[in-house]
């Protein structure tokens, strides 16, 4: 029993956690050490640690020491060889395992996924830009719309004075076109800074996708886009504000169909997450899991330069575009308690995962 206990508390731990004997063999490898490095403990128990890392990494290094001097050893930030084979940064610990008679007998080693914690650092960082950008804009929107009303007002009277002459015409219409185009400017602004009302209520994410590409279909089509639906069917129902998940996906859509000029496919995904950042959330009255949709396209990709800062406002792919869309996504998934993230390869296309909470 005292063994269940253990190996269950040891597979519980967010943590990797690798042990090795004295001679250096894996004897200790957790479920957080396998999502960490994509190999399974039935694998690599058993065999030595530098047939499953360099023998020069960090984590070697340590464990070395550990076993050799008995003392503790940590670093800050260390590489390991990831899933994929991409490098993760993570921190080590090592802490000696020792006999009754004060004799070492093996190490272990925890591993903290840093690239985690920078995600929850980013997302928190990012919502305080946001509400701080948000503030602003309602301010400033109140301040230029004014006299905006004013010129479109001055410009419609002109307009009416020149009557039908239309050397004169041509000019007021595009007086009048672009004032109703900064106030769309302004409108968009105040949308991102004014408080998020949320009506929250258990909406079938099935049902609300379908209606996002129903509301696309006739731009796909023209673009030579097909819609590929991979869903789930087992998933319960989501709570959500509707009419505000829909204008996300709807966004995130049109995005997907826009960045393939030249045809291609939009795929929708739902599954329960298995993302350990964003796999529950606790809503005030219950921790609730959390499922994921993903919208993927087959299109040229986001420019690495931009990436880090997508979802900040005014930032766009598009030649012809606010980059007010990402931002005001980001902002709704945030007032629901969920999440959104972007992966994006050049040449490969772009994955939107946006995490909302299951309705029980």
């Amino acid at each position: 029993m005292a063994r269940l206990d253990y190996e269950t508390f040891l597979s519980g731990l967010p943590d990797a956690v690798v042990g090795v004997d004295e001679a250096f063999r894996i004897i200790l490898w957790n479920a957080a050490a396998e999502a960490l490095t994509g190999k399974s403990a039935r694998r690599v128990q058993g065999r030595t640690l530098k047939e499953v890392f360099p023998p020069d990494s960090s984590l070697a290094r340590h464990l070395a020491e550990t076993l050799r001097t008995g003392e503790s050893r940590s670093e800050a930030e260390a590489m390991i060889d990831g899933t994929d084979g991409r490098l993760v940064a993570v921190s080590i610990v090592t802490a000696p395992l020792a006999r009754g008679s004060g004799n070492v007998e093996a190490a272990v080693a925890v591993l903290r996924d840093l690239s985690r914690i920078r995600q929850l650092e980013e997302e928190v960082q990012r919502g305080q830009t946001l509400a701080a950008v948000g503030r602003m804009a309602v301010g400033l929107a109140h301040e230029i719309r004014n006299p905006l009303t004013a010129i479109r007002g001055a410009v419609q009277l002109l307009k009416n004075e020149l009557g039908d002459e239309a050397r004169w015409g041509e000019y007021t219409d595009v007086l009048l076109k672009e004032v109703d185009r900064v106030n769309r400017i302004l409108e968009a602004l105040l949308d991102l800074g004014r408080p998020v009302q949320l009506k929250p209520r258990p909406v079938n994410l099935h049902q609300l996708l379908e209606r996002v590409a129903l509301l696309a279909e006739e731009m796909a089509a023209s673009q030579g886009v097909r819609i590929v639906r991979r869903y789930d069917p087992s998933l319960p129902p989501i709570l959500a504000d509707e009419d505000r998940v829909v204008s996300v996906f709807h966004n995130l859509v049109r995005n997907a169909i826009e960045a393939m000029p030249r045809g291609g496919r939009v795929t929708l995904t739902t599954r329960v997450s298995m993302n350990p950042l964003f796999a529950k959330v606790d809503l005030g009255t219950g921790t609730r899991q959390l499922v994921e949709v993903q919208v993927s396209d087959e299109g040229e990709g986001i420019p690495e330069a931009l990436r880090a800062k997508i979802f900040d406002p005014f930032v766009t792919t598009k030649q012809r575009g606010l980059g007010l869309g990402l931002a005001l996504c980001h902002r709704i998934l945030e007032e629901h308690r969920g999440a959104i993230q972007i992966e994006s390869a050049p040449g490969k296309g772009t994955t939107v995962s946006c995490f909302l909470p299951i309705a029980k």
